[in-house]
């Protein structure tokens, strides 16, 4: 009789280890799918390029030509206004960079080739985040009656950012990198930014 008993008792464990992998294999296959679909939005972004917009918005992080491409696009003809984040804190504050955005700030306004006028002004981010970025300048965004902007940022931050801006903001969104690529590897930008992308999905910023 013991000898018969020994095949039931393993079944269930048989079953439960089955069940286990089974699980495992799931789990894997869901953590490469989302790595997969992760690193096409870090790495391989979709970049916009409107004709017009009612706005550019350029966010913070580091100082690259963002700034001097924004103002350029809106000089071309892509916007008459500007508007620039200028953290309280952070890396952002720091000098060389902090004197990028104050000189950003003192512009004021643009006189473009074709006479218009671009407004060009700074605002303080709700927090030095991402998260807090977009929420000032969509608030900017409502305030002024844009129905469309432009975000610019370096390439690794563009599906961040624009996760962000279409959570918050009901108009146009339209996203951008730098022709001047931000000296930063692909390994840094993939590890830096897929935590944050995923928070995006996880947690809204509105």
């Amino acid at each position: 009789m013991t000898g018969r008993a020994r095949p039931t008792r393993r079944r269930p464990r048989t079953r439960r280890r089955i069940a286990v992998l089974l699980l495992c294999a799931l789990l894997a296959l869901v953590l490469v799918a989302g790595l997969a679909v992760t690193s096409k939005a870090v790495l391989d972004p979709t970049i916009d390029s409107p004709a017009r917009v009612d706005g550019i918005v350029v966010v913070a992080g580091a100082d690259d030509d963002r700034y001097t491409y924004a103002r350029h696009l809106a000089e071309e003809g892509m916007a008459d206004s500007v508007i620039v984040s200028a953290p309280t804190s952070g890396t952002a504050t720091r000098p060389p960079y902090s004197w990028t955005i104050g000189a950003q700030c003192a512009t004021g306004t643009l006189q473009a080739r074709d006479g218009r006028r671009i407004d060009v002004g700074c605002f303080t981010p709700d927090s030095d985040t991402t998260e807090g970025e977009t929420t000032a300048a969509t608030r900017i965004a409502h305030e002024r009656g844009w129905e469309s902007l432009l975000v610019v940022t370096y390439w690794g931050h563009v599906s961040r950012v624009r996760q962000y801006f279409e959570q918050c903001f009901d108009g146009d969104v339209n996203v951008t990198d730098t022709p001047r690529p931000l000296s930063k590897s692909r390994a840094d930008a993939l590890l830096h930014e897929t935590g944050g992308y995923v928070k995006a999905y996880l947690s809204p910023a509105c």
